[in-house]
């Protein structure tokens, strides 16, 4: 026995089998596309944009690298522990320098090294946090920054003198 069923009862039955099953399943998936998008920009405020920054390879880290130049026009300033996938693992000597709009920077826990005259005379500069990761910290790295009032300084194995 043959059942024929007609273009329109088709597409109908067809619809309404799509329609429920996003019915059904609408909730969930609002919830999970929500989550997504929330995970995503939650990242995306956490740190700065990896095109706001200038890198080179580490010598002294294997895959690792190092900022050396902020191309960004942000005033505070959340360096990313990463960028394509390589480990921040230092700030090169004059990264930040003589950049007057910036008035706070964090870096990250994946640094290990700040280099020489990395923010000298960033004159608005007020705020910097800077992890216990970091061991080193170069020749006059924050000389003229006539703002600064709140330095987070761990212990530092390796100082260099400060003018």
């Amino acid at each position: 026995m043959n059942i024929i069923f007609s273009q329109k009862d088709v597409r109908h039955r067809f619809l309404q089998g799509v329609f429920n099953f996003n019915m059904k399943n609408r909730k969930r998936l609002l919830c999970t596309a929500l989550i997504a998008v929330l995970a995503v920009t939650a990242y995306a405020q956490q740190y700065d944009s990896e095109k706001d920054f200038q890198i080179d390879w580490d010598a002294n880290v294997k895959d690792g690298v190092v900022i050396t130049q902020y191309l960004g026009t942000k005033k505070e300033v959340r360096i990313p522990p990463a960028i394509q996938n390589y480990p921040v693992t230092g700030i090169g000597n004059g990264a930040f320098s003589e950049n007057t709009n910036i008035t706070q920077v964090t870096i990250p826990n994946s640094v290990a090294r700040i280099g020489y005259r990395a923010f000298d005379r960033c004159t608005s500069l007020t705020s910097v946090t800077i992890p216990n990761s970091v061991t080193t910290i170069g020749e006059v790295a924050f000389w003229q920054c006539t703002s600064l009032t709140s330095v987070t300084i761990p212990n530092i194995r390796k100082t260099a003198r400060f003018t």
